[in-house]
């Protein structure tokens, strides 16, 4: 980030929540966004997918539990995350970092990192990655 901000590096990708402060400030500008659609935080600045069709890359969290874990102990947990996101200080905090509060249920997290990693993996084939 420093040596973007500095001029050292012509561009970066990097997370909404570390380089938004510095979007805001004028220090750095948004090209584009990396997920399917506008961020709030930023709603002129143009999604990737708009120069470059089927274009998703994005940063996102989740909370994960181990495998074994019961489903009414994941359920209770995520219905908690689900309430804590709804209360507004916290969603209100989450914007304004640019992140999105979502709170998906176990099942639907677990199908949405499912679709991510295979889009990584599409990705990573196409390519020809591999590990050294």
């Amino acid at each position: 980030m420093n040596e973007l901000i500095g001029g050292h590096i012509p561009l970066m990708i990097s997370s909404m929540i570390s380089t938004l402060p510095h979007v805001r400030s004028g220090k750095l500008k948004a090209l584009g966004i990396g997920s399917e659609q506008r961020n709030a935080a930023l709603p002129n600045v143009p999604t990737l997918g708009e120069a470059l069709p089927g274009f998703v890359a994005m940063t996102w969290f989740g909370v994960v539990a181990p495998p074994k874990t019961p489903l009414e102990i994941a359920a209770k947990v995520s219905a908690g995350i689900v309430e804590t996101l709804k209360l507004p200080d916290v969603a209100r905090k989450l914007i304004e970092l640019s992140a999105e509060p979502i709170g998906n249920t176990p099942a639907e997290m677990t199908a949405f990192m499912r679709q991510d990693a295979e889009r990584w993996r599409t990705v990573i084939r196409a390519a020809g990655v591999k590990v050294d």
